[in-house]
């Protein structure tokens, strides 16, 4: 009898292993780079997006949040960040106005209330949204682009679109819906899952916060991708650019530069090796592909980022915003609160790559160092955006911290120490969102003896 159960234990789990093995085989491949720990989102975002003519974008958003909270909602509040960027809605705003307009929101065909103000749209429910609930709503809206303008913006035939649709606000016992800033970023949103549609009156190169795989120019497709934070989206005149594209590990490295520029190769070199350092050094890159494009706008996005154009801005900038998936994507924070947890931390570890990559164990912070000399900084860098003026946020939190982190690795084994302390950071904490509290936390436990005077001394 005990030589009978056992044969039957031993074909079950043959045939177990047969099942699971054709379940593998049998899959289809993912767009991500095979990392199991993309996290579930609590947002899905199915959008269509279509230009009508030159810059004038219509777009329908069907969105359903989860409510992950231990609250009942009554409403629901997204950042609807185009609606704040102009002179209008936002103080010191320099630039071209974009320019927006709502056409409906629904829920099941049924119009809702809402109230849009700034770059906040609170939107009134029906019957409150209780704890592990859904709900669906569709916003419908024109998107006019500005000439030249900050972040979103149409440049001759090219379009950038930067935080260009309903973003769903972080909820801890409120909205979180700050006032746009333009010197940094006033909005946090958690991550989604994305379905995009695009519709265009040409083809262009398309550069997205999404997988897009060959950079071949399209007039339409759908785009999906997981674990997004915000969705950023470039409509690129094939005529205007040259690309090249290399792989670093599992990642697809995409590098869109000016046609009539002569240092593509200098900044494909120049991203592989800093992706690859980061990546070495801190930790795994769990997506497909990274797009950068060098059209001078200095800033990152999932999966994408800004770069220079020029040269001799290469190794401060590009590497930066490289290093901005880490700790801004990955590892996540309240950019308008705490803007010093990605920025300060992405700036260090700049430094320490340009340190290491050039044999300098000093020159990586030069950056660093002419921000904190160019103003008077302040005495602690958790003040929220609001709180500093433009000299003194650029000079605390890109110049200042980077420094007294180094100095305190420097006593501490330098920049190997500093490196596994960011690895250990980075897998403690990947598609979280950290606060100030959980970082002291977790400095004071990490280091033997008492951090607090240290940390006290930069931070309130």
């Amino acid at each position: 009898m005990k030589r009978n159960i056992g044969f039957s234990a031993f074909l079950f789990f043959i045939a177990v292993f047969i099942y699971l093995v054709i379940q593998y085989y049998s899959e289809e491949p993912s767009e991500q780079a095979g990392n199991a720990s993309i996290p579930q989102s609590n947002t899905s975002y199915n959008i269509d997006l279509d230009m009508k003519e030159a810059g004038v974008f219509q777009v329908s958003a069907d969105i359903l949040i989860t409510n992950n909270s231990q609250e009942s909602w009554a409403d629901i509040a997204f950042h609807l960040v185009p609606n704040a960027m102009n002179k209008n809605m936002t103080k010191g705003y320099s630039v071209e106005s974009t320019n927006l307009q709502v056409n409906s929101i629904t829920s099941s065909e049924d119009e809702l209330r809402y109230e849009l103000n700034g770059g906040g749209l609170f939107i009134e429910l029906e019957s409150d949204l209780t704890p592990g609930e859904q709900q669906a709503v569709t916003i419908e809206y024109t998107l006019t682009l500005p000439e030249n303008g900050m972040r979103l913006a149409r440049v001759e035939n090219n379009y950038y679109l930067a935080h260009w649709y309903p973003m769903l606000a972080e909820y801890d016992g409120g909205w979180q819906v700050n006032d746009y800033d333009p010197k940094g970023e006033s909005y946090e949103t958690g991550y989604g899952d994305y379905t995009v549609t695009y519709q265009l009156p040409e083809d262009y190169l398309i550069a997205t916060s999404a997988p897009d795989g060959l950079a071949e120019a399209s007039s339409s497709g759908t785009l999906t991708g997981e674990a997004i934070k915000d969705f950023y989206a470039a409509f690129l005149d094939p005529t205007d650019w040259q690309v090249a594209e290399r792989t670093s590990g599992n990642t697809e490295l995409r590098v869109f530069v000016p046609g009539e520029s002569e240092i593509l190769e200098e900044t494909a070199e120049l991203s592989v090796e800093a992706f690859a350092y980061f990546e070495e050094n801190i930790g795994d890159y769990p997506f497909a592909e990274l797009d950068l494009i060098a059209n001078d706008g200095y800033m990152e996005y999932p999966n994408i980022v800004e770069v220079p154009m020029d040269e001799e801005l290469l190794d401060s900038i590009l590497v930066h915003e490289i290093a901005h998936q880490w700790f801004y994507y990955l590892v996540a924070n309240d950019p308008y609160e705490n803007a010093w947890l990605d920025e300060s931390l992405t700036e260090f570890s700049t430094g320490l790559f340009l340190n290491d990559y050039y044999g300098d164990e000093d020159g990586g912070f030069q950056n660093a160092k002419a921000y904190e000399e160019s103003y008077e900084t302040e005495t602690y860098a958790d003040l929220a955006l609001d709180e500093f003026d433009t000299p003194a946020y650029y000079a605390t939190v890109y110049g200042k911290v980077p420094l007294l982190l180094k100095d305190f690795f420097d006593e501490r084994g330098g920049n190997e120490a500093a490196l596994e302390f960011l690895a250990d950071y980075y897998e403690e904490f990947q598609f979280q969102r950290v606060t100030k509290q959980q970082f002291r936390e977790f400095f004071e436990t990490y280091f033997e003896g008492d951090q607090q005077a240290f940390l006290d001394s930069w931070l309130q």
